[in-house]
């Protein structure tokens, strides 16, 4: 009896496809998942931006301004010290007021998505437990809550602006740009803090200490060309470029180009690192929480 042989069908993967040959299908690499987390988490924009929504709302939950309370705090900050400061420093209240209020602007974002970054994967813990879902999706939604936060902040910006007569004029489209470079830190800060800090719980309180410190070693209540000839130990602290990135443009002020280098070699190093430290323990952050 002649025996019969069936044909090779190739192997089947499990989503339906067939690998030619019958032989097995590479498993993916670790950059691939890692791409693959970072590109499905941009995918989910309407979940994140939902979830970075709540989240501000959920911060002032049965207060009667909800998050305009953020509006009125920075109001009633830039006065008071606006008006201290600037008698204390012998500035000119046109030329010191918006300084500081953008100042505190711009600090407030670069504190807020560093600090947030250091509890990123540990607060929303829940939600990696038991649902499949890319950890980029909770690095987008906190930077998006930052960004939220730093929009309620922008009248006080508006009516400083207007009570002192200042005109951004075309040097404010800077902002655009100077914006988006702010906004792929805040993703590469939280990936890379949001790995760090889930594995090493003693990180965050040493970068709240750091951080405590830069804001005094950060021009926002004081300009530079008050330290005579000592105004250029200014430019050896990273975080002004990231402050003159969004206080400048809003100014008038045209931004130098060191400080677009500065910016675009600090986005480039950093995501570097990010995507080294996410790549390799990404797997690992669910076992570490």
């Amino acid at each position: 009896m002649q025996r019969i042989v069936p044909a090779d069908t190739g192997t089947v993967r499990p989503h339906g496809l067939r690998v030619a040959g019958g032989e097995a299908p590479a498993p993916p690499s670790q950059a691939g998942l890692a791409a693959e987390d970072l590109l499905e988490g941009l995918r989910l924009w309407e979940f994140w931006t939902v979830m970075g929504l709540q989240g501000v709302r959920r911060g002032y939950r049965r207060s009667l301004l909800g998050p305009f309370w953020l509006t009125l705090s920075l109001a009633v900050t830039v006065t008071a010290l606006g008006l201290l400061y600037g008698q204390l420093f012998g500035l000119p209240p046109a030329r010191y007021v918006p300084h500081l209020a953008l100042g505190f602007i711009a600090w407030q974002f670069i504190s807020g998505v560093i600090a947030g970054s250091c509890s990123i994967f540990v607060r929303h813990k829940a939600w990696i437990m038991n649902d499949r879902r890319p950890l980029s999706l909770f690095v987008f939604t906190d930077v998006w809550g930052n960004l939220l936060e730093m929009a309620h902040n922008a009248p006080v910006y508006v009516g400083v602006a207007l009570w002192f007569g200042v005109f951004a004029g075309l040097a404010g489209l800077q902002i655009v740009p100077g914006l988006a470079l702010a906004l792929l830190n805040a993703v590469w800060v939280g990936l890379l803090l949001g790995t760090v800090c889930a594995r090493f719980r003693d990180v965050p309180p040493i970068v709240a200490s750091v951080m405590r410190i830069a804001f005094f070693m950060t021009p926002v209540i004081w300009i530079p060309e008050m330290l005579g000839a000592r105004a250029h130990l200014a430019l050896y602290n990273p975080f002004t470029y990231f402050v003159e990135l969004i206080r400048a443009p809003l100014l008038g002020q045209v931004v130098p180009a060191v400080t677009w280098l500065l910016v675009l070699g600090v986005t480039a190093g950093g995501w570097a690192a990010a995507c080294i430290v996410f790549t390799r323990y990404r797997a690992r952050v669910p076992y570490w929480l």
